[in-house]
């Protein structure tokens, strides 16, 4: 599917929306931003990879993640059916003063309440 300007968008303030969701620690909206059965890879920081809102929720609420959650550099991308990729950058602050710089590939589903995470990998951008 090759993303509109809304849907480009609605995206954006999704992929926003889960950096205020986390840092706020407002599992119960988790279901604004994943689908139910969203796979989320996070291993790249040494958490499992998980599927579904609920063990998504459980990780997401687990030590070692970063304090503040900041989302920038948005790419959308087309997708097969009715799915779009997304490719962003994630900057985190870490508890002890760091700041780490990912890169979030996403795929993203058309939902009957609009765009949701069905997938998320984070690849973590190490200085050189």
């Amino acid at each position: 599917m090759k993303p509109t300007t809304d849907d480009i968008v609605e995206i954006n303030q999704i992929l926003s929306l889960w950096a205020h969701l986390v840092d706020n620690r407002a599992w119960d909206r988790f279901g604004e931003v994943f689908t139910e059965d969203a796979y989320f890879d996070s291993s790249v920081f040494g958490f499992a990879p998980v599927t579904g809102i609920a063990a998504i929720c459980h990780m997401a609420s687990q030590d070692g993640h970063a304090k503040a959650h900041h989302t920038t550099n948005l790419y959308v991308q087309e997708g097969a059916g009715d799915e779009i990729t997304a490719v962003s950058k994630g900057l985190g602050l870490l508890s002890n003063g760091a700041v780490a710089s990912v890169t979030y590939t996403d795929r993203l589903r058309r939902t009957p309440e609009g765009w949701r995470l069905a997938s998320r990998t984070l690849a973590l951008q190490a200085p050189r």
